[in-house]
């Protein structure tokens, strides 16, 4: 499966910018809808994706993650599909990582000591899911979250580069 197959599929279902133009979803959201930044990855979109994800999916136990991260990205410009898929970074199978990552920092901020919090983590990380620890746990996704999408934003401008404005590639100017 590639792109264009992809592509080939989402028109055969009625799923195109041109059969969307004039219909419901359009009516509502208006031309912003069927902005290209929004479905095709472009590296501003995907940076801006890649920012929004990652801090909506840090924080544990949200609600419906997948519809605040498209809606900010809806608003933003960023390109939905990835910020979709980054929403299922944060599920069960991963929770004992960011669980316990979350905690660390979120502890780290209240002011106690890392060896005694490692200790901690170490003996039980799912042990760390009680009433108590559920503002430190909070308080360390509000500072990872927006701490990797940051890095992930301009991780993404570094590599991937913008083709220089005018001439052919592999031309050079005299």
């Amino acid at each position: 499966m590639n792109l264009r197959w992809t592509l080939r599929r989402l028109n055969r279902w009625g799923i195109s910018r041109r059969k969307l133009r004039g219909g419901r979803l359009h009516g509502l959201l208006g031309d912003r809808f069927l902005h290209r930044d929004l479905w095709i990855p472009s590296r501003e979109s995907l940076a801006r994706a890649w920012l929004i994800g990652m801090t909506v999916t840090s924080i544990p136990f949200l609600p419906l993650q997948s519809v605040i991260a498209c809606g900010i990205g809806f608003f933003l410009g960023a390109n939905l599909p990835v910020c979709l898929l980054l929403q299922y970074l944060s599920n069960p199978a991963t929770a004992f990582i960011q669980v316990p990552a979350c905690f660390f920092v979120g502890r780290l901020l209240m002011g106690d000591h890392p060896a005694a919090l490692l200790s901690q983590i170490h003996h039980g990380p799912m042990a760390l899911m009680t009433s108590d620890n559920l503002i430190a746990i909070y308080l360390g996704a509000i500072v990872i979250g927006p701490i990797l999408g940051v890095i992930g934003y301009f991780l993404t401008h570094l590599i991937w580069r913008e083709r220089p404005a005018g001439g052919k590639r592999g031309t050079t100017q005299a």
